[in-house]
């Protein structure tokens, strides 16, 4: 995931390059350091948050998506090693992905992390991952090669660029679950993200709030499950 983690030993994607305009086009209003744009932090953030601040104070970061923990934990008690995975920003989360599932298709579009990533593939002997490096303008367009209903879950959660923001990618990305499979859009409580409650009404949806690996303010983590009766892709 484009924010799924951060590049080894620093907080910014690459830290030898002077970094892209990129972002958030509008991370939204927060109250204080413990809320979401959309609210305060949840029970379950508060659970997480004591082990986040300890690896924090002894700078580690997990190899794992770079999400709300307790979604973190959702999903690793329901993916399988049969599941189809689709990725739209790499990271630290392709591996993890690909050390549970039968099958990852990821698109990257920063060098750093798809250099990283296929080494760390080789290195853990990991297979069955299609790593594509692609511009983010071309995302939203490349997915309509993919076949519709064909995935349990995609994941959205590249890093914007001015003219791309994330949401561009969410009507076609959707197409790409299948009955019964789940979409994850991260930082889900951004307003420019009020748009997925809209495409997806009719989804069952769990949110999740907490502090990320490393990050210091609550974030937001939206899972949507398609109905298994939506037959219309």
């Amino acid at each position: 995931m484009a924010s799924a983690g951060v590049p080894l030993g620093g907080t910014a994607r690459d830290s030898e390059q002077p970094p892209p305009l990129r972002g958030p086009h509008d991370p939204g209003v927060r109250a204080g350091r413990w809320e979401s744009a959309r609210g305060p932090m949840g029970l379950s953030g508060w659970l997480h948050y004591p082990a986040a601040w300890w690896r924090a104070r002894r700078g580690q970061t997990p190899e794992r998506p770079w999400i709300v923990p307790s979604a973190i934990g959702w999903l690793r008690r329901r993916i399988r090693s049969d599941w189809s995975v689709l990725e739209l920003g790499a990271g630290r989360s392709t591996i993890w992905l690909a050390q549970r599932a039968g099958r990852v298709v990821s698109f990257e579009d920063n060098e750093f992390w798809v250099d990283h990533i296929r080494g760390r593939l080789v290195e853990l002997g990991l297979e069955g991952v299609k790593l594509r490096h692609l511009p983010v303008d071309r995302f939203a367009g490349e997915l309509g090669a993919l076949p519709k209903a064909s995935f349990h879950l995609v994941v959205l959660d590249f890093l914007e660029s001015p003219e791309v923001p994330r949401v561009d990618a969410l009507e076609p990305a959707m197409r790409r679950v299948r009955p019964g499979g789940y979409l994850l859009l991260d930082d889900s409580d951004r307003p420019g993200y009020a748009v997925a409650d809209e495409l997806l009404a009719g989804w069952k949806r769990r949110r999740f709030t907490g502090v990320k690996d490393g990050w210091p303010e609550v974030c937001e983590t939206t899972i949507f499950r398609r109905p298994r009766g939506d037959l219309d892709s």
